[in-house]
């Protein structure tokens, strides 16, 4: 066996695969470049950070692998730098470009590795920056909940809702939780789209207690559900004699100071209060109803909206300059429908809630239940769910277990039956099996048809065929005839 100096060739590689193993087990990212520009070492937490294989980026040239343009490129920010001036670059804020498109941001040490006094590689080590903020979010909100159980008098902010009271089982609300968690640190406002009974607020509150502000109070309004004529008063605040019985009475504004408004169904507001509304945010002062004095608040905006938001701007229900003062990050929380893997889970959580509530020993749901549960359209979203389990839960007799659905109330156990997809009639006579799919064929589009009112468009986008296909299949079926209405409405 050779040996080298006092090691032999295979202690040398045993002692290499140890501290290649080491570097990649380091929570923080590491790689490394030759001095021609080949990256030779990139760990798995630049794998975590990054979403990508070793094996795509490792051997290429480093403009290859992150081909940004020259003020953006991490070649000349960092490894062209070092190589010419063989000193290391501290603390440096690097961004740069995934070739998907995402912004990736380090903030690195990075040195050069000098090999017999010649400079042949630099090695960068250093965290992601947006992991850290959110891995700060995290530690701030987990803090907040020790301290709301240690003590529930410590923080009486108005927001008794934290992101981990969210209930989900789905990919796209873990996502849209991460994201929440993201945000909820910095100080932008945020814009919440969601159909009514998503849970906005949830994650209007949950955001601000996994902040800076959570110490803060959380101050609420519906914008639909106040008048006008109030409503000004309300969110700006009232000087003493502007009008009759008018006191000095601070504003949503005044009140949320060092915390968080949360202005709900935002496209509700008249489009005249909404550009007072925007000369707040953009001057960060306020002026009382009837008053001279501007007096400066300090508080982050959360706001939302039940309906699409591009809609409403387009609609003008939304100023389109407010909307993008507004909307500097938007989170859209999904309706039930779209993420029924959410259906069970939140279905067990309500029913251990009224539970407890109403002292019942009910374990879980009957199998049609569960059926019908996951084929309701759910246009009510969570808040519907929870109404139809608590108002089951009132018609539960005492010793039963489980859950059916002859505890459903008659009028929601017919929304459940309309909702219920209608099973296909076969013919019972015999025939060729061309011909039972023919039949089969025409009374889909008919139905299809029906619940569309006759629109071909929404019908065709509903079966998923090209609108050309679906008006070849009716003038073959001889459809336009049966449905009359049809001739109007295929325009």
């Amino acid at each position: 066996m050779k040996s080298t100096g006092h090691k032999s060739i295979e202690e040398l590689e045993e002692e290499n695969q140890l501290l290649r193993e080491i570097i990649d087990k380091i929570h923080e990212p590491v790689s490394a470049t030759s001095r021609d520009g080949k990256i030779i070492l990139f760990n798995s937490e630049l794998e975590r950070s990054e979403g990508t294989k070793r094996e795509e980026v490792l051997g290429r040239y480093e403009w290859d692998a992150y081909p940004n343009p020259p003020e953006n490129n991490f070649y000349q920010q960092v490894t062209k730098k070092i190589i010419e001036t063989g000193r290391p670059l501290l603390q440096k804020n690097v961004t740069y470009q995934l070739e998907d498109g995402r912004l990736i941001e380090l903030l690195l040490d990075s040195y050069p590795f000098y090999y017999k006094g010649e400079l042949a590689a630099v090695y960068n080590i250093g965290p992601n920056i947006r992991q850290q903020n959110e891995f700060m979010s995290k530690v701030q909100e987990l803090q907040w909940i020790k301290n709301r159980e240690n003590n529930s008098k410590l923080l009486r902010n108005g927001a008794k809702y934290t992101l981990h009271d969210i209930i989900y089982n789905s990919a796209k609300m873990r996502d849209i939780v991460n994201l929440a968690r993201k945000i909820a640190c910095r100080a932008s406002p945020v814009l919440i789209y969601g159909e009514t009974g998503t849970g906005k607020e949830l994650f209007a509150q949950g955001m601000h207690n996994a902040s800076i502000y959570a110490k803060g109070p959380f101050i609420a309004i519906n914008c639909a559900a106040i008048p006008e004529s109030l409503l000004e008063s309300l969110i700006f605040g009232t000087h003493k004699g502007a009008f009759t019985g008018a006191t000095d009475t601070p504003g949503l504004f005044e009140q949320a100071e060092a915390g968080t408004l949360f202005l709900d169904e935002i496209n509700s507001m008249p489009v005249s209060l909404q550009a007072k509304l925007l000369r707040v945010l953009q001057d960060k002062v306020v002026r009382r109803v009837g008053g001279k004095e501007q007096r400066p608040v300090n508080c982050r905006i959360i706001s939302a909206t039940n309906v699409d938001p591009f809609k409403a701007v387009k609609e003008q229900r939304i100023r389109e300059d407010l909307f993008y003062r507004l909307a500097t990050v938007t989170l859209n929380v999904p309706p039930l429908r779209e993420r029924k893997e959410d259906i069970a889970v939140l279905a067990r959580f309500f029913l251990k809630k009224y539970n407890l509530l109403f002292g019942l020993y009910v374990e879980g749901f009957s199998k049609e239940l569960k059926q019908v549960f996951e084929d309701y359209h759910w246009p009510g979203n969570v808040r519907e769910l929870e109404n139809v389990i608590e108002s089951a839960m009132n018609f539960i007799e005492v010793g039963e277990v489980t859950l059916d659905l002859q505890h459903i109330p008659t009028y929601i156990h017919e929304k459940f039956m309309k909702s219920k997809p209608k099973e296909i009639s076969y013919s019972e006579k015999t025939g060729k099996l061309r011909d039972i799919l023919v039949e089969v064929e025409k009374k889909v589009i008919m139905d299809c048809l029906k619940r569309n009112a006759g629109n071909v468009t929404k019908t065709a986008e509903e079966l998923g065929i090209l609108r050309q296909a679906l008006h070849y299949r009716i003038r073959k079926y001889g459809l336009s005839k049966k449905y009359k209405g049809l001739a109007d409405c295929e325009k």
